[in-house]
């Protein structure tokens, strides 16, 4: 039976450019991005604006938008693309879609 409050879908980033976009747990997104390095940072970000129907998918989606307001660097290990903030902690990790 599925969970009415669970989100099926997991916060996705896709970089195309000077630009990236993906799917937030609840709303389309896209943002500029500048890139220098290990430094990443995202613009403003901009989303469609679907009611989400699960609480949850809100709150994921909150907290995503937070990562990328908050992320100051970013590298590759192995597949994985992590996120850090000013201070190198750790924001968010995302698998490589192969």
């Amino acid at each position: 039976m599925d969970d009415a409050d669970a989100s099926p879908h997991f916060p996705t980033i896709r970089f195309e450019d000077a630009r990236a976009s993906g799917f937030d747990g609840c709303n389309s997104w896209f943002a500029a991005v500048t890139q220098a390095g290990e430094v990443l940072r995202f613009g403003p970000v901009a989303t469609t604006r679907r009611a989400c129907q699960a609480e949850s998918a809100g709150a994921i989606e909150r907290r995503f938008l937070a990562t990328l307001s908050a992320t100051r660097y970013g590298h590759y290990d192995q597949d994985v693309l992590v996120l850090l903030d000013g201070e190198q902690h750790q924001l968010g990790r995302f698998n490589a879609d192969r």
